[in-house]
């Protein structure tokens, strides 16, 4: 064998082997499931925040500041609904 024939082989081993390695990398990303929830996952949660704000920011000011004082105090607003909720199912319980 010629050296130039053992430096081509060479070339080919090496670029089969980094092909196989992209190929291994592959097939591992898409056998790992969970991973890739939870890479979209957080993928949603970046572009549905982006949105957000992006909302807000285009309320007028007034509302804006009530928007950002509800995303402070969460608990506030979740009790505050589950109250109105409880009072609209007592009012139309009551009314049959």
């Amino acid at each position: 064998m010629t050296d130039p024939d053992k430096e081509q082989l060479q070339r080919d081993v090496e670029r089969t082997r980094r092909e196989l390695g992209e190929t291994v990398e592959a097939l591992a990303h898409k056998v790992d499931v969970p991973g890739r929830v939870k890479e979209q996952a957080h993928e949603t949660v970046v572009r549905m925040t982006a949105a957000t704000n992006q909302a807000v920011d285009s309320l007028p000011e007034p509302v804006a500041a009530q928007v950002e004082k509800a995303r402070r105090h969460p608990g506030a607003v979740a009790a505050a609904l589950i109250a109105l909720v409880l009072a609209l199912w007592a009012i139309t319980r009551r009314n049959r």
